[in-house]
């Protein structure tokens, strides 16, 4: 299972953190889209991954079983990844894409085509989102199901196994996103037909990822999907809404002068409303169902919490690399064409850090905590997180206003990335190391907490919808982020635009946007 994740995760970074500049760049025959419309294509690939993990989670725990659900979700993704990878050859002509640079200009849409892609978009646009949302989807079943399949394996160790199930899950993730972003990364943006090249050897070890997925059937202890959980939770809703209604007849004047009953029907000191519903309180459900909804629910508010962190996070393989492009990437400095940085590398940092702090947290700082009876509770490690992710996008706004100061006083350098000159400022790229290193230290703290808590905390039978929820609540960040560029967009404020005129925005207003909305969420949930 672990190894399976490795390849799954090399594919799924070496698409996903450089799809900006291969829907931004094209190649010199190709389309390319402005930039605000190719980070609205990755934040709705990050959205839609994490939205369907509710339904992947759902799927799992009351029809089909998490084993047969990640085989679902693999066998969608690679349908996504061939497309892709066909599409960056222009292969796709059949089915009404001409990738060409002769057919580049935008179109007018169909009434359904502008509710998805506005008023006008490129003539391959419907197929570029196509093909995102079946990446997300496959993406969406696997975070819902392997997670949770994973640990029923070594459930029997007792927690200490689970727990070490999950750090290895971690380390497998950023191992595969180092080989994906440290190697296909320096493909995509430095060889020719660099992106088709990468795009095949991600879509390989996806299926190679299934074919070893499935090469353990024989081995893995596979639960019976139960019955539905959210069915019960509308039924326990629904039986609130009964009660509710009968308490008011009952509470009427009319009724107590003709059944001289008192005005509470049942009064449960010290209990909430959905004790109401158990058998042993005169209700219709299982007592244990009961809890298992009131345990539920304490999770998804808990994790809820993570929202404004996904924000942040999601800005590694967007904004980050948007404000990368239009840096020097050349290690001394200087122009030097034979060897740029691939932009995406900088998120190795991030990668790095989470492989070196997980161990270092976990054996040394948490255990010398545990022994002076401090307790590190997942709400106070989602707090910290937070508060370093609130960091990194401060830093990542200074960057970027020295980046405009010293472009402003005419530092540039015209450079060229995958076939596409960029006027870009001649301050380094290596300054956005400390922002990459700071997302990493909070994805240890934020991201590792969040995951622990959603599993250990969640009922058995609900495991599989709360980490596909847990999931969802990465995708509503990804889609706030959507939300954001495009509100910036329509007030005209000019903080993201074209290509052409982009050192004539102003992005660290965005970054110090995102650091406000963190700062708020910060602050109420210390006070809570």
């Amino acid at each position: 299972i672990l190894f399976s994740v490795t390849l799954e995760r090399l594919a799924y970074f070496a698409v996903v953190m450089n799809l900006f500049l291969f829907l931004n760049k094209g190649q010199p025959e190709f389309q390319s889209w402005e930039p605000i419309e190719a980070l609205t294509a990755v934040f709705v690939i990050h959205g839609v991954s994490c939205i369907c993990s509710p339904i992947g989670g759902w799927l799992s725990d009351s029809l089909i079983g998490r084993y047969w659900a990640v085989i679902l979700g693999f066998l969608v993704y690679i349908i996504g990844y061939a497309l892709l990878t066909a599409l960056s050859i222009n292969g796709l002509t059949s089915m009404g894409c001409d990738w060409k640079s002769e057919n580049d200009s935008l179109v007018t849409n169909t009434k359904f085509h502008w509710l998805i892609l506005g008023k006008e978009s490129h003539p391959c646009s419907v197929h570029v989102y196509i093909i995102l949302v079946l990446i997300g989807f496959g993406v969406g079943f696997l975070r819902a199901n392997v997670p949770p399949f994973g640990a029923e394996q070594v459930r029997a160790g007792g927690d200490n196994a689970v727990r070490q199930f999950f750090n290895a899950y971690y380390w497998c993730i950023n191992i595969g996103g180092l080989i994906g972003i440290g190697v296909l990364a320096y493909v995509e943006q430095n060889l020719e037909d660099g992106f088709f090249i990468s795009y095949l050897i991600a879509t390989t070890a996806l299926c190679a990822s299934l074919i070893i997925f499935c090469a353990g059937k024989g081995f893995y202890i596979v639960h019976r999907p139960g019955n539905s959980v959210i069915i019960n939770v509308f039924r326990i809703l629904a039986f609130y809404n009964t009660c509710k209604k009968r308490d008011s007849v009952q509470g009427s004047p009319m009724f107590r002068r003709q059944y001289q009953q008192p005005v509470a029907l049942a009064s449960l000191t010290g209990s909430s409303w959905v004790d109401r519903a158990k058998v042993s309180h005169g209700g219709s459900f299982h007592d244990t169902t009961v809890e298992d909804v009131k345990s539920f629910s304490k999770t998804m508010i808990f994790i809820f919490v993570l929202l404004p962190y996904w924000l942040v996070y999601f800005q590694m393989s967007t904004s980050f690399q948007a404000q990368g492009l239009h840096m020097n990437l050349h290690l001394n400095g200087t122009y030097n064409p034979d060897f740029q940085i691939p932009a995406a590398w900088l998120t190795l940092c991030d990668e790095a850090f989470v492989l070196f702090l997980i161990p270092l947290l976990n054996f040394v700082i948490y255990p010398i905590l545990d022994k002076n009876n401090i307790t590190t509770v997942p709400l106070c490690r989602i707090v910290v997180g937070m508060l370093i992710s609130l960091l990194a996008v401060i830093v990542a706004a200074v960057v970027e206003h020295f980046r405009l100061e010293i472009w402003n006083q005419g530092n540039s350098i015209n450079q060229i990335i995958s076939n596409t000159n960029y006027n870009a400022s001649a301050m380094s790229i290596l300054y956005q190391i400390p922002q990459y290193c700071l997302i990493g230290t909070a994805e240890v703290f934020a991201g590792v907490a969040g995951l622990e808590y959603a599993y250990t905390t969640a009922p058995r039978s609900f495991q599989g919808i709360v980490l596909g929820l847990y999931s969802a609540i990465e995708g509503l960040g990804s889609f706030l982020g959507v939300l954001l560029v495009q509100i910036t967009r329509s007030l005209q404020l000019g903080w993201i635009r074209s290509e052409v005129h982009f050192n004539q925005g102003h992005l660290d207003y965005f970054f110090y946007l995102l650091a406000i909305i963190q700062s708020a969420v910060v602050i109420i949930s210390g006070l809570v």
